[in-house]
């Protein structure tokens, strides 16, 4: 509950976000506070499950757990397809079993990778605050690593940039951390453990346990031929397997895959053009052989090599998808994370799919992107998990649109980044529209639809960070803009008009949005209709700007005039109906008619409970809403016990750190304060 300028009570009506730790961290400050004690072993991220076969390579394992106790940090330096990720991942399953207090797995590509994986453990550990950006949690999480007394891991796979990542390492503490990388330049961070292929040895003892041939000669010649590389290794064992081949046979029809030149030393590395053909040769034997493994394979070579949900490639109860990436698992061509709710495939394999032929890249835009729309969320109080997996994999495809403009997907991206900006500081958001601005201007152009809408959410940002005079002068440009291309009645337009008037809204200037709420209504009645669900939704707002500009009666009626007619459009249950009766609690609240309020509230929430349930996000909404005006109106017991039930649910039913659990916790320790 906030106080506006007038001296109003208005609710502000806020949106609504595996046992595992995802961490990063070079700190010049460390807080070393006692940490506080953990109920049990946390782990979080996607640790790989152990493949098939899995080759113990015991001096890899005696390197990671480094007994010598004087460097903490441990480099797994080496080519792609050497095996870095595999064995870190046993090792991280040796330290979950020894009941570490926290496991962590974190993707160490890009910054954003690093702050979003820690701020994830800060929401797991409690320690972000309503407000703070990713950033802010994420030195919050690394801080308390650092001060952290009992055994903890952190595993930064990937990494990319040692000055970026050095500043995420715990310095101090009982924190162990493990890099996985193809620079050696991380190895001046700590004790580097090389992961080099396989020895002879290893490589024969591996073929021979996959495939029960029973002839380590002809092994010996294949591994040979691979360049004893784990991954192409892997990949020819599983096909020899599944075909009930013979080496002799595997390695004579491997020499017949022809070899796009493109593909010579993957990534400026020494790869063996046989290792791309074991690739290839893998590939295209699960396209014959299994069906729908193409369409499946050519969405993952743009989706985010970091892992994928399940879901989004496998919708619940689809048990033949289920197969298929069952299939492709034994393959060696996916691996599953520990906990089977992700695939993972290795970015060797990625660019083999996208390279292989001239139209694999944009076949598979089109069809990452199909599974991008059948997985959007479709409403803001799905749970975080599934918004920052449906962000993660929009962004991984995006950074390979290139030359191929996707207007369904940059929306696709819009609606991520509206998302990341919801649950961002103010700063953030601004830093969010801008660069999705900068990037739409420049794959679209400044005048395209999708730009002008990103520009109308980058000014409705900056009039949260409080630059109202900027967030005004976008908006106006916006209109302008939005005129000139798209006409005076396309909804872009309107919205950005209605923009114009929410910025003054904001910033408590009542009388000056009021002139524009009335024209925002207009226009959306006169293009839409008076009973538009858009236009209902503009009218319901004039109600509350009327209401703040201290016009009590005037902001009554035309709130239960919007509500009749979204009752009688919408129908009563309709949510956006029920967000009206919010409303009307609210404009009567504000005018001290606090029986009819309360009233209104309650009925209010009894809906949401009947129509939405008693879990659904809104309805925590609404319950929050009720329980600043219970505190306001003089019953405090009452709204600390609805906050205490709001913050139980929520807790059950939402993501870590979502805002409603945030927003709860914080009344209630404001309430514990009061005392």
């Amino acid at each position: 509950m906030t106080q506006d300028a007038a001296g109003d009570r208005a609710v502000a009506a806020g949106s609504v976000g595996e046992r595992a730790v995802v961490i990063t961290g070079d700190h010049n400050t460390v807080h070393l506070g006692a940490s506080a004690p953990l109920a049990g072993p946390l782990v979080v991220g996607d640790i790989p499950q152990p493949p098939a076969a899995f080759q113990e390579r015991p001096a890899i394992m005696d390197g990671l757990r480094g007994e010598d106790r004087v460097s903490v940090v441990r480099s797994m330096s080496g080519a792609p397809g050497v095996g870095k990720t595999t064995m870190a991942a046993a090792y991280a399953r040796e330290c979950q079993a020894a009941a570490f207090a926290v496991v962590a797995w974190v993707h160490a590509d890009t910054h954003d990778q690093i702050v979003a994986g820690l701020g994830r453990l800060a929401d797991r550990l409690g320690l972000r605050a309503d407000r703070d950006s990713w950033e802010e949690a994420a030195e919050k999480a690394r801080d308390w690593l650092a001060a952290a007394r009992e055994p903890c891991l952190v595993v930064f796979d990937n990494a990319t940039g040692v000055r970026e990542l050095r500043r995420w390492v715990p310095a101090t503490g009982s924190t162990r951390t493990v890099i996985t990388t193809r620079d050696r330049a991380f190895d001046r961070m700590g004790t580097r453990v090389p992961v080099e292929v396989f020895t002879e040895d290893e490589a024969v003892a591996f073929l021979e346990r996959a495939t029960g041939l029973g002839d380590p000669a002809g092994a010996a010649v294949l591994a040979r031929e691979l360049g004893h590389l784990a991954l192409a290794l892997a990949q020819a064992a599983a096909l020899i397997d599944e075909r009930g081949s013979t080496y002799a046979a595997y390695l004579a029809t491997l020499r017949r895959v022809p070899l796009a030149r493109s593909l010579r030393g993957v990534a400026g590395d020494a790869y063996p053009d046989s290792a791309v053909q074991a690739v290839i040769l893998a590939v295209e034997a699960a396209e014959a052989e299994i069906g729908g493994a193409g369409d499946v394979l050519d969405a993952l070579s743009v989706l985010s090599p970091d892992g994928v949900a399940r879901d989004l490639l496998c919708p619940e109860a689809d048990d033949a998808a289920l197969d298929l990436l069952a299939a492709l698992v034994r393959r060696s061509l996916l691996a599953w994370s520990q906990d089977r709710r992700s695939v993972v495939v290795h970015r060797v394999t990625q660019r083999v799919l996208r390279e292989r032929d001239p139209e694999a890249a944009g076949r598979a835009l089109d069809r990452a992107t199909g599974l991008l729309e059948a997985y959007r969320p479709r409403d803001i109080g799905v749970s975080r998990g599934r918004w920052e997996s449906f962000v993660a994999q929009t962004e991984a495809v995006y950074a390979h649109v290139g030359e191929r403009r996707k207007p369904i997907l940059a929306l696709l991206r819009h609606l991520g980044v509206s998302h990341r900006a919801r649950h961002s500081s103010n700063a953030d958001a601004v830093a969010l529209y801008e660069q999705c601005v900068a990037d739409f201007e420049r794959d679209f152009g400044p005048d395209h639809e999708i730009t002008l809408n990103a520009r109308a959410d980058l000014a409705f940002s900056y009039s949260h960070l409080g630059r109202a005079e900027r967030a005004a002068e976008l908006f106006e440009q916006t209109i302008a803009d939005s005129v000139r291309v798209l006409g005076p009645d396309h909804p872009g337009t309107l919205r950005s008009y209605a923009g114009l008037a929410d910025v003054h809204s904001l910033n408590h200037a009542p009388a000056e949005a009021l002139p524009l709420h009335e024209h925002a209504v207009a226009e959306h009645a006169r293009v839409l209709g008076a009973a538009h669900r858009t236009t209902l939704g503009r009218r319901a707002l004039l109600a509350l700007t009327t209401g703040h500009a201290g016009q009590y009666e005037r902001a009554i009626t035309l709130m239960e005039s919007v509500l009749a007619d979204s009752a009688r459009a919408l129908g009563q249950d309709d949510p956006d109906t029920l967000m009206v009766l919010r409303g009307l609690a609210m404009v009567v609240g504000n005018s001290r008619d606090d029986e009819r309020a309360r009233d209104l509230y309650r009925s209010c929430v009894t809906a949401y409970e009947r129509v939405l349930g008693a879990d659904n996000v809104f309805t925590l909404q609404t319950k929050l809403a009720f329980a600043d005006f219970l505190s306001l109106t003089g019953d405090p017991a009452a709204a600390r016990a609805l906050c205490a039930e709001v913050l139980t649910t929520a807790e059950t039913v939402l993501g870590a750190g979502h805002l409603v659990i945030e927003q709860a916790r914080a009344r209630l320790t404001t309430a514990a304060d009061a005392e």
